[in-house]
C-alpha cells in the first residue's frame, strides 16, 4: 500500500478531517508438535461455514531498541490484529462481508515451543537500517528465508521501518501474493504452480507481508475514542487498514483501481477480477485529487466526501470504502467476490495456513526425518504487491 505525498502533505497539515461512518512470560516450555493452532488437521467440514484460525507471527526487526517505532511494543500488535480482525468480521465500520477469518496472535515457534510474547519475536537487525522491502522480500538466495517461519504455520508478518526510495509517495506495507495450483481449482490473476504442497525448504524467499512501522502508532479513531460511533477522525496512514489491505493481498485479493503488472495504468477496466468492485482509473483520479488539494485557500475546510469520490469504468460515481483500494478510502468494506477469492485460496493454495478442501495441508509442521525433496529449493515465482 501506498500513499502519495506532495499535495497531501498539504491535507495533513490543514487538519484531521471528519468521517460520517456508514454503520454501525516464562522461559520457553519444551516442544510440543501436537500443538495445531490452525486446525488443519481438523476432521470437520471444510465449508463457507467453517471461521479458518490463522496464526499470525510478528517479526519485528529494530536495530535500536530505545525507538517504539523499531521495538514495537507487543501490545499494539495485539490490538492491531484485533482491530483487523473486526474489519474481515464485517458490519462493524459499516456494510461488508464476513470473510470468517480469525488472524490469531501464534502461541508457539516452529518447533513446537511455547512463546514468551505470543504472536510477536523480535530480532536484532545488524545490516543496513531502515531495510528495502523489495530487497528483503525479492532476494531468492535464501538470505532471508531466516526471517520467516513455516508458512503452512504462520503468516509472517515482518515490522521494520521501510528505506524511502518510492519518490512518488509513502509505501506503508508490501505484500506476496498467493499460488494457485494447476488444475480444477486454479484462480485467475495468481501465479500457476504445478505443486500442490510447498515447504519451507521448498522456498528460496521470505514468503512474507512487510508493515512500515515508521506509521505503526497512526490510526483513525474509530477503534477508540470514536468507537461505535457515527463520526470520525480518518488516518491516511491508518495502520490498521494497511495490515488489512496487505493480508487481502496475501489471501488473494487484487486492487480495485485498473492496474496491470501490478501497478496503477492510466486506462480503465476490470483487473481484480471480482464483478462486484467498481473498477476506476486511479492514476486519472490521483491528478483530481492534486489539483483539489492544490486549490484550497488557507483554513479552508476539506470536503472528505470529495476526497472519498469515485468514477467507475462504466460512468457510476461511488465513495471508496474498500480495504483494496486507497488514497483516500474509508478501508473497512470486502467484498462477496474478494471473500471468495480469500476463502478459495485459504481452500486450495499452498503455503497457507489452516485445513485445506484438497486436504495437502495435513501433517506439515516441522519435524526430524523429512525427505530431501521437501529441503530442495525451487525458482518459483515471487510476485510483491504494496
Amino acid at each position: 500500500m501506498t500513499k502519495k505525498t506532495g499535495s497531501f502533505c498539504i491535507l495533513a497539515t490543514l487538519f484531521a478531517f471528519i468521517i460520517s461512518a456508514c454503520g454501525g512470560d516464562d522461559e520457553a516450555a519444551r516442544a510440543d508438535y501436537n500443538i495445531d493452532q490452525d486446525e488443519d488437521n481438523t476432521t470437520v467440514t471444510i465449508d463457507e461455514n467453517y471461521v479458518y484460525k490463522l496464526p499470525v507471527i510478528f517479526h519485528v526487526l529494530y536495530s535500536d531498541r530505545n525507538d517504539k517505532t523499531q521495538y514495537v511494543d507487543a501490545t499494539r500488535l495485539k490490538d492491531i490484529l484485533n482491530n483487523v480482525n473486526e474489519i474481515y468480521q464485517g458490519g462493524i465500520y459499516g456494510q461488508s462481508e464476513n470473510v470468517k477469518v480469525r488472524f490469531v496472535l501464534a502461541s508457539v515457534d516452529e518447533n513446537g515451543r511455547q512463546l514468551e510474547t505470543p504472536g510477536v519475536e523480535y530480532v536484532r537487525w545488524t545490516d543496513t537500517y531502515p531495510i528495502n522491502p523489495y530487497t528483503l522480500m525479492g532476494d531468492n538466495t535464501r538470505k532471508y528465508i531466516r526471517y520467516i517461519w513455516d508458512p503452512n504455520e504462520y503468516i509472517n508478518v515482518l515490522v521494520y521501518h521501510f528505506k524511502s526510495e518510492n519518490k512518488n509517495g509513502t509505501t506503508l506495507g508490501v505484500s506476496h501474493m498467493p499460488y494457485s495450483i494447476r488444475g480444477n481449482n486454479t484462480l485467475e490473476g495468481l501465479s500457476i504452480i504445478n505443486y500442490p504442497h510447498l515447504s519451507k525448504g521448498n522456498l528460496s524467499y521470505a514468503y512474507c507481508t512487510s508493515l512500515n512501522s515508521q506509521y505503526i502508532n497512526q490510526e483513525s479513531s474509530r477503534y477508540t475514542v470514536d468507537k461505535h460511533k457515527s463520526r470520525y477522525t480518518l488516518s491516511l496512514w491508518d495502520i490498521n487498514v494497511t495490515l488489512a489491505h496487505e493480508l487481502g493481498h496475501y489471501l488473494g485479493a487484487f486492487h480495485t483501481f485498473t492496474e496491470r503488472d501490478n501497478e496503477a495504468v492510466d486506462s480503465c477496466g476490470d483487473t481484480d477480477y471480482c464483478k462486484d468492485t467498481p473498477s476506476y482509473n486511479k492514476v486519472e483520479y490521483d491528478n483530481y485529487l492534486n489539483q483539489y488539494l492544490l486549490q484550497l485557500s488557507s483554513g479552508q475546510p476539506v470536503n472528505p466526501h470529495l476526497l472519498l469520490a469515485r468514477s467507475s469504468c462504466d460512468g457510476q460515481n461511488f465513495q471508496s470504502y474498500n480495504i483494496m483500494d486507497y488514497a483516500v478510502s474509508l478501508g473497512f468494506q470486502i467484498s462477496a467476490d474478494q471473500k471468495y477469492r480469500m476463502r478459495h485460496v485459504l481452500y486450495y493454495s499452498p503455503l497457507m495456513p489452516g485445513p485445506k478442501k484438497n486436504g495437502a495441508n495435513r501433517n506439515t509442521r516441522v519435524k526430524e526425518g523429512r525427505n530431501v525433496q521437501e529441503d530442495q529449493p525451487l525458482q518459483l515465482p515471487i510476485t510483491t504487491v504494496r
